[in-house]
């Protein structure tokens, strides 16, 4: 049977990949396993090639690495076509009204990967997103009543024998209302099983002592609250609300989707997540004849939604002068960024071309590059590139 209209969130991950769909007719959801047919998908061998990626030098030998970027979105997208065809999905650019991928930390490498498979995919970039995990736990947290998160939650992710904690607390003193997940204590369990209740006993007392917890979840096969008695004891005290979850990532995937697409429930909050620009980033210029402060890069966005492209005539010095301040707007403070070897040419005929792109939500990469002013002044190519601290 063909289905249409429906929101898709996927946990993209190395082990046990899952999708969780909400039908936008009917207003019922779901969650599956990413499969071809019968068989298990991973993308395991995809996303240890995109680690290899993660580099500080991110201009040396681009052309193979671009190349290597299309055979792995090639091979990721051939894979989750299979898998959404499974599901009855075979025209994902026509089913699909928003879909959402998730990834425990994002990179460049990563970023570019989904949006290439986007792109196959024929999903364009308003219906097609990607977030981090604690990006993911916030929207299934904030999809839950709101008597749930009426003060801090809490998450226990069980990985084998590791178990991290997360915290999600909300700032009401702001309009609008902030929210931020913090890492916790990361717990290795010791010995066997039958030990691990009292470990992860005090793990729960260190991790929920200093705050008040309106609900927790736990996520992961490990956890098992017949064998962990004394700990799940502890993690209802207080009249805490405690959930043991699956597949949480896809369905909070899935909730980041319905959101950015069809819903907006959450107008009067804002994510301070750590893939988040803190920092304004412009220039002073002069625009038909004023000279003001042109914004280039705002705060509040996603540093791999940020990208700016735009030309300037170039006055006075050899060099460019970047004004950063915070959210707020405050703490400004300026970059100088140099220009050797720029031609000398006479005033305001040197015309460049400035590109803004992100690394990671603190690394700004600039290139500029001379395209000369007409015939009279031709452009000599030349390209200088710098990274900010933003």
């Amino acid at each position: 049977m063909r289905v249409h209209n429906l929101i898709v969130g996927i946990d993209l991950n190395r082990t046990a990949p899952q999708l969780c769909y909400y039908d936008t007719e009917r207003g019922d959801s779901g969650t599956a396993p990413l499969k071809a047919g019968n068989e298990e998908i991973s993308f395991r061998e995809v996303l240890d090639a995109c680690e290899k990626q993660v580099g500080d030098n991110l201009y040396e030998d681009a052309e193979s690495v671009r190349q290597e970027q299309e055979v792995l979105a090639d091979k990721t997208a051939g894979m989750l076509r299979q898998a959404l065809a499974t599901l009855g999905l075979e025209e994902p650019g026509s089913q699909i009204s928003g879909m959402m991928i998730t990834v425990p930390v994002l990179s460049r490498a990563l970023v570019n990967l989904i949006q290439g498979v986007y792109r196959r995919l024929d999903l364009e970039s308003s219906r097609a997103f990607l977030q981090d995990y604690k990006e993911s736990f916030y929207y299934h947290t904030l999809y839950q009543k709101q008597e749930l998160w009426s003060r801090n939650v809490g998450f226990f992710l069980f990985q084998d024998r590791d178990v991290s904690f997360f915290s999600l607390s909300s700032n009401h003193m702001t309009r609008p209302v902030t929210v931020t997940v913090e890492s916790g204590m990361t717990v290795h369990l010791n010995g066997d099983s039958s030990v691990w209740d009292s470990q992860f006993c005090r793990m729960v007392d260190d991790s929920l002592r200093q705050n008040l917890y309106s609900a927790v979840f736990l996520m992961g096969d490990t956890f098992d609250k017949t064998a962990m008695s004394r700990s799940t004891a502890l993690l209802c005290k207080g009249g805490r609300k405690v959930f043991v979850v699956d597949n949480l990532f896809a369905r909070g995937a899935c909730c980041g989707a319905r959101e950015k697409t069809v819903e907006k429930r959450l107008a009067g909050y804002l994510y301070l997540g750590d893939e988040l620009i803190r920092n304004n980033v412009g220039m002073q210029m002069t625009v038909q004849g004023t000279k003001t402060f042109y914004p280039l890069i705002s705060a509040g966005v996603n540093w791999y939604e940020a990208e700016r492209d735009c030309e300037i005539l170039l006055v006075g010095e050899p060099e460019l002068i970047f004004t950063l301040s915070g959210m707020d707007g405050r703490n400004r403070r300026e970059v100088r960024m140099e220009l050797p070897g720029l031609p000398q040419r006479p005033p305001r005929t040197n015309r460049l071309h400035l590109r803004f792109c992100f690394e990671s939500a603190h690394r700004m990469m600039i290139e500029v590059q001379d395209i000369g002013f007409g015939e009279m002044f031709p452009g000599t190519g030349q390209i200088w590139r710098e990274e900010l601290k933003a």
